[in-house]
């Protein structure tokens, strides 16, 4: 006999089995009431304290999309959901071959350690387990399928699954100047602003693609100018700031948006029209390389 919620068994039940009173797993007799586990029981069977029901929320086996914040790189937004960084560049083939993410953009974040992909026609969980290195079972179960089939489309977690290994980053170039030698990578991130009033190729475009930029002005000028705004402004490097120097061969000035700042006091910086127009890149600035062609950096 199965007892279920706060249900009761009928008080009428014949005199030939009441007697037995309620019997518990263990075939232990109960004639007064008494206790099974956490459920008690009163005269009758009736239960009088309800098995216990759990208070924390159950873990979610669904994905999140999560918009990048500005600021946040991959390895901290994968420390805030438990994950690794891998775990979301398998999940987001747009990371494939870089780790670079941008404020704004959006990213599959899998619920647990492992892999989040979308079915694909001609894919069943025998072939995602053998592509991701997991027994096809713990799929199943982890998303509660009931059918073998996979329809195309289907967002599938696939925990603990390990994609194929990443493309090695390129080696940084050596690009020699007018203005010092500097290790530089071709290719560099565009950002989600208009660059209203900048026109495109030029440092000053880029640079007002990756934050906003309300004045106007050559290069040269934008440290002046954002000054004048009431912007703060300082000799110092951070992540999001705009560095701001002389180096222009036609006095112009340039400009470039700065990534990472490295315990050494070194920073990495993303530009255009450093080494050709319309050409984007990164490139790693030491304390000092600049001397006085430094003017400074903008923050805010």
């Amino acid at each position: 006999m199965a007892i279920s919620g706060y249900a009761s068994i009928d008080r009428h039940v014949a005199s030939y089995l009441s007697h037995l009173g309620p019997v518990n797993a263990q075939a232990v007799m109960l004639d007064n009431g008494g206790a099974v586990g956490n459920v008690t029981f009163g005269r009758y069977s009736t239960i009088i304290k309800p098995v216990g029901i759990p208070t924390s929320a159950p873990v979610s086996h669904t994905p999140t999309m999560y918009t990048v914040q500005a600021g946040e790189n991959l390895a901290a937004i994968a420390s805030k959901f438990h994950v690794t960084a891998s775990d979301i560049r398998w999940s987001n083939g747009e990371l494939f071959n870089s780790d670079s993410v941008l404020p704004g953009q959006q990213l599959l974040i899998p619920p647990t350690p492992g892999v989040v992909v979308a079915v694909k026609a001609g894919d069943t969980l025998q072939s995602l387990a053998n592509t991701y290195h997991v027994d096809a079972a713990t799929i199943a179960d982890y998303n509660r399928f009931r059918d073998v089939q996979l329809a195309v489309g289907t967002l599938v977690v696939i925990p603990g699954g390990v994609g194929p290994n990443f493309p090695a980053p390129p080696a940084p170039a050596v690009y020699v100047g007018s203005y010092g030698s500097f290790h530089l990578t071709l290719g560099a991130p565009v950002g989600k602003y208009p660059a209203t009033g900048f026109p495109y190729g030029w440092c000053t475009w880029y640079v007002a693609t990756r934050r906003p930029v309300p004045w106007r002005g050559n290069a040269i000028d934008w440290y002046g100018n954002a000054a004048a705004m009431g912007y703060p402004v300082g000799s110092q490097p951070r992540v999001g700031a705009i560095m701001v120097d002389r180096e222009s061969l036609i006095g112009l000035g340039h400009v470039a948006y700065v990534e990472t700042v490295y315990p050494d006091g070194s920073w990495l910086i993303s530009e255009m029209d450093y080494g050709m127009w319309g050409v984007t890149d990164q490139r790693t600035i030491r304390p000092g390389q600049l001397g006085s062609l430094l003017i400074g950096f903008i923050y805010g």
